[in-house]
């Protein structure tokens, strides 16, 4: 049996060699430059890389640099980020690019703790940033990475990230070729071949596998138990007047921060036609135009829509159905649109 140093290496010129002959096609790996990089990680975090990999091309098209994104509005960067959820992590992007600009002189840092100073940037994408774009010796651990490493050492018991999982791809990252391509190829692994049900029978590390060897890889690690989705109730009313619709733009903090939206309530419990025209402060009557379910990370969101015609005495952003497209606009929101154009 290979020692534990041994062990090591072979893992990494493994990890190295396969990643060299199948990585993916994916955009910000034929056009690589640090800004990119960084781009990317931002938009891949909790969205699938199919995803990220179309929309990508147009967002360096439209910012090409910090600078741009840190001058533009961030109304502009919101709209770019429509159907990627999550988007608090565009408004980080746009800090972030800010800061860049203002802290770093327009250049994305190449080091971690400085990396570590930009809004939206923890371990794990600092990590990533600085080895995938500046080839520094840096461990990261994602979920995919983790993953592999508990099954590589038969290891369980521990939740992401853990101290443990973090030890380990350090040390794998010292004894490595290229931090560049072992780290991105670590990742890639785990997400396409180490994944939740294993490909083991095409694995090249099955060999180093110790969870492998015991036949306990579909047991590591340790599936959490799936946290219960929190239940809340979504109120819309799409206003028409004249020709335009009303919308409103959401705070700037919690769910969907910063998008707009067709006059809404949130509610963690349901509420009657009469208490929803009340909370709005509208004159009604409501024409029910549908319902629906929009499943998030932690909660499930229950969608109830009705139209109504005339002017409110409220103050409300008007806009003719076709200038409705250039809004950033949440995916659940275009599924409330969606009922009215059908209506």
């Amino acid at each position: 049996m290979a020692s534990e140093s041994e062990k090591y290496k072979q893992i990494t010129r493994q990890i190295e060699a396969w990643f060299s002959k199948t990585a993916r096609d994916l955009p910000w790996r034929s056009d690589d430059y640090p800004w990119g990089r960084l781009v990317s990680e931002f938009m891949a975090q909790q969205t699938q890389i199919a995803r990220v990999a179309q929309r990508w091309p147009e967002m360096m098209q439209r910012f090409p640099t910090p600078t741009s994104m840190a001058e533009a509005d961030e109304q502009d960067v919101l709209s770019l980020w429509q159907g990627l959820g999550y988007y608090r992590r565009a408004k980080h992007l746009k800090q972030a690019a800010e800061t860049i600009v203002n802290d770093f002189g327009g250049t994305v840092p190449s080091e971690v703790q400085e990396l570590l100073k930009l809004p939206g940037i923890g371990k794990y994408t600092a990590g990533a940033i600085a080895s995938m774009a500046f080839s520094k010796r840096e461990p990261l651990v994602d979920a995919n990475v983790h993953r592999v490493l508990c099954r590589l050492w038969n290891h369980n018991g521990e939740s992401v990230p853990s101290p443990w999982t973090w030890e380990k791809a350090e040390e794998l990252v010292s004894q490595c070729h290229s931090p560049k391509i072992f780290n991105e190829g670590l990742m890639e692994f785990g997400a396409t071949v180490c994944a939740k049900k294993p490909s083991c029978t095409e694995c090249p590390l099955n060999k180093q596998c110790s969870a492998f060897a015991s036949d306990s890889q579909f047991d590591i690690p340790m599936l959490k138990q799936a946290t219960k989705k929190k239940q809340m109730f979504h109120y819309a009313v799409v206003i028409k007047h004249d020709g335009e619709l009303a919308f409103e733009q959401r705070g700037e903090s919690g769910l969907w921060a910063g998008m707009w939206q067709v006059p809404s309530i949130d509610s963690e419990v349901a509420l009657s036609e009469n208490e929803v025209l009340q909370q709005l402060k509208i004159r009604g009557p409501l024409k029910p135009l549908g319902s629906f379910e929009h499943l998030l990370s932690h909660r499930s969101i229950s969608f109830t829509v009705f139209s109504c015609n005339g002017s409110q005495e409220r103050s409300y952003s008007w806009f003719k159905e076709h200038e409705v497209i250039g809004l950033p606009l949440a995916s659940a929101q275009r599924k409330v649109l969606a009922l009215h154009c059908t209506a």
